[in-house]
C-alpha cells in the first residue's frame, strides 16, 4: 500500500518537531546542566544520566516515528498520542510553575508543540486509519 497523504504529513510534522526539540535541547544544554535539580540528579544517579536520558528520549521518538510511519504499527500511533497528551500536560504545568523563561527556548518549545499537534492530528485522519488497518 502506498503511504497516504496523512502519513506523509505526519512524518514531516513529527520529524520537524523532533528536529526543533534537538535544536532547543542543544541550545539549553549548558543552562540545564547547571540547574540545581540537574546537579542533584547527577549526584544521585551519575554524571552521565542526563545525557543518557536525552539519548533515550530522542531514540524513542525516532523509533515511534519509524513504527508508525513505516511499519504501520497501531501501537506506535497510540503511544505517540499518549506521549503527546502527557507532554502537553507537562508543558502547561511547566508554564504555570516555573518563573520567567527565555523567549527563544520557549518559542522553540511552542513551535515543537504545534508541529507535534499537527502530526498527531494526521495520525487519526481517515486515510491514516486505513493505513493502520482501523475501521474508518
Amino acid at each position: 500500500m502506498v503511504r497516504p497523504k496523512s502519513i506523509r504529513l505526519f512524518e514531516t510534522f513529527y520529524l520537524g518537531s523532533v528536529l526543533v526539540e534537538a535544536v532547543n535541547t542543544a541550545m539549553t544544554w549548558a543552562a540545564t546542566d547547571a540547574n540545581p535539580q540537574t546537579i542533584q540528579v547527577k549526584q544521585m544517579l551519575g554524571p552521565w544520566f542526563p545525557a543518557l536520558l536525552t539519548v533515550f528520549t530522542f531514540t524513542l521518538w525516532l523509533l515511534l516515528w519509524y513504527f508508525a510511519a513505516r511499519s504501520r504499527s497501531n501501537v506506535a500511533r497510540w503511544a505517540i498520542a499518549v506521549l503527546y497528551v502527557l507532554g502537553l500536560i507537562g508543558f502547561v504545568f511547566s508554564l504555570t510553575v516555573s518563573g520567567p523563561q527565555s523567549a527563544l527556548p520557549l518559542g522553540l518549545s511552542v513551535v515543537s508543540l504545534v508541529l507535534t499537534t499537527l502530526a498527531v492530528i494526521c495520525l487519526f485522519r481517515r486515510d491514516a486509519s486505513a493505513w493502520f488497518g482501523a475501521s474508518a
